[in-house]
């Protein structure tokens, strides 16, 4: 029975780091979505431009604009990119921590274990000698 609470406590911890593993792939996930949801607005926003030229708004600046808001798109995506970076840094660090937390949990559960297999033994190894004893004297 200790030995079973012991591997169901390990199940537990183990799906505990799937969870964070699932958790760090979502968060890939978030980013690349984000990302095209960015770049499709960019290409809007170009075919946006595209048309005022194709209508003739050539002469009056569109070019301009085009090209401040097409900057404006490269510093976001770059921001987002940098953004993103860290927080994976940060997701990367963070489960390394709990990984090892989680580490040490087990390493305790299986110390605790240990201990309690021994003192059940050492219980059934004085039980048996009572027993014994007890015997021993109600044969005298």
């Amino acid at each position: 029975m200790i030995q079973r609470s012991n591997q169901v406590f390990k199940q537990g911890l183990s799906m505990q780091r799937e969870a964070i593993e699932a958790a760090r792939s979502t968060l890939d996930t978030q980013e690349e979505t984000q990302r095209r949801s960015v770049e499709a607005t960019q290409r809007a926003v170009d075919a946006y431009f595209e048309a005022l030229e194709d209508a003739g708004a050539g002469g009056m600046g569109v070019r301009e604009v085009q090209e401040v808001v097409d900057e404006q798109f490269a510093v976001l995506l770059d921001l987002h990119e940098q953004s993103w970076d860290a927080l994976e840094q940060l997701t990367e660090e963070n489960a390394a921590a709990y990984d090892e937390y989680l580490g040490q949990l087990e390493a305790m559960a299986d110390d605790s274990t240990g201990t309690a297999l021994d003192a059940t033994g050492r219980s059934r190894s004085q039980t048996e000698v009572v027993v014994e004893s007890v015997e021993d004297a109600s044969a005298r």
